[in-house]
């Protein structure tokens, strides 16, 4: 539930940041065809971002540096959508306690082996 409403609160932010790059790119009266030669960036790419339709573009494309070209080439202010999208990464403070208990679990773990390792050695040698 935690993850579907994270992704509802970056899709809204995602929508806002497209909304305000068309917005300026109709108001300048450019053409998408015209900014992707510019910035080498498919036009399927610049109408996903205008859409806030980022799950379209493939992964493995550096989604986030599309936008802020984008933006950057239209001197769209995005910094504070960014920031908001910075701000509510899932999973933070979860995740390193998460991590935090299992590297403690491994210390115990190794304190204990070690341990006893040593004390195998001992009954050995004093046998």
């Amino acid at each position: 539930m935690l993850n579907n409403e994270l992704n509802k609160i970056h899709y809204e932010i995602l929508i806002k940041i497209g909304e305000k790059i068309a917005q300026k790119r109709k108001k300048r009266r450019r053409k998408v065809q015209g900014i992707s030669k510019k910035l080498n960036i498919s036009t399927d790419f610049l109408d996903f971002i205008e859409k806030g339709n980022f799950q379209k573009i493939p992964e493995h494309v550096p989604r986030l540096g599309f936008v802020k070209s984008y933006a950057k080439y239209l001197e769209v202010d995005i910094s504070s959508e960014l920031s908001q999208i910075e701000s509510i990464k899932p999973g933070s403070v979860k995740n390193k306690r998460e991590k935090f208990s299992f590297d403690k679990g491994l210390k115990k773990f190794m304190f204990f082996f070690l341990f006893f390792t040593f004390f195998m050695i001992i009954l050995l040698f004093f046998k």
